[in-house]
């Protein structure tokens, strides 16, 4: 009976299911570590991996049976970059920026060419970058929406390398003392520290959606401030 039931169901059910479940747990662990990086520690993790696999294919290529020593090296080697890699993502060793983590960070290619611009490259003030590359410092943003993304959205270039800024735009309500005293928050980038972009898109707003004139200033610098509007293109 025993038998039966493993030949019937145990083998040719239970056993694939718990592989599939195996390999799903295994992909999606991996999967974690790496959008719980950076960048860069994702790099290495997928350099130093293909040396474990590789290292513990040649062991098993030039061993029929792998004796008790040998097992326990060719688990350390495929082991060793997953618990390293995700000891980083979990906050166990170093310290990685939330705005550095994989996760965090969205691809350039999802940004519209079209997209409204402002940038920073001191603690001072905003600056609006020109087809030169240089940037020139501003107090006003004459924002043109983009055509190929209805909502409010824009991107924010951090210039300034080590320094953390970012972009939030409020109603005039705002001061430079204390841009948040009775303003109404329409959009507020992510703090990133430099040299890096963000790009901010509402979840439920428009530029139509924001009055004829609003404030816009940094969260870590309230010096850095101006006064916007909306304009069309042309």
């Amino acid at each position: 009976m025993k038998n039966d039931f493993r030949s019937r169901i145990v083998l040719p059910i239970v056993l694939p299911l718990v592989v599939l479940s195996s390999i799903a747990a295994f992909v999606g662990s991996v999967a974690l570590i790496l959008l719980y990086n950076t960048y860069s520690g994702a790099l290495m993790l997928a350099a130093v991996a293909a040396a474990g696999i590789l290292f513990t294919a040649s062991l098993a290529a030039s061993n029929e049976q792998l004796g008790g020593p040998r097992r326990g090296l060719v688990l350390f080697a495929a082991a060793l970059p997953l618990l390293v890699s995700g000891a980083f993502a979990a906050g166990l060793l170093g310290d990685i920026d939330d705005a550095d983590r994989m996760v965090n960070v969205l691809p350039l290619l999802a940004i519209p060419d079209d997209a409204p611009l402002l940038a920073a490259e001191n603690s001072l003030e905003f600056c609006i970058l020109e087809q030169d590359g240089s940037c020139t410092p501003t107090q006003t943003w004459s924002v043109i929406p983009s055509e190929t993304e209805p909502q409010l959205s824009f991107v924010f270039e951090n210039l300034e390398a080590g320094v953390p800024h970012n972009l939030v735009i409020t109603d005039l309500d705002g001061t430079p003392e204390d841009p948040q005293a009775g303003a109404e928050t329409y959009a507020a980038g992510a703090v990133i520290t430099g040299v890096a972009t963000d790009y901010f898109v509402s979840d439920s707003l428009t530029w139509d959606d924001l009055p004829e004139q609003w404030y816009f200033f940094c969260a870590i610098h309230p010096n850095m401030n101006g006064v916007g509007q909306v304009v069309q293109a042309g």
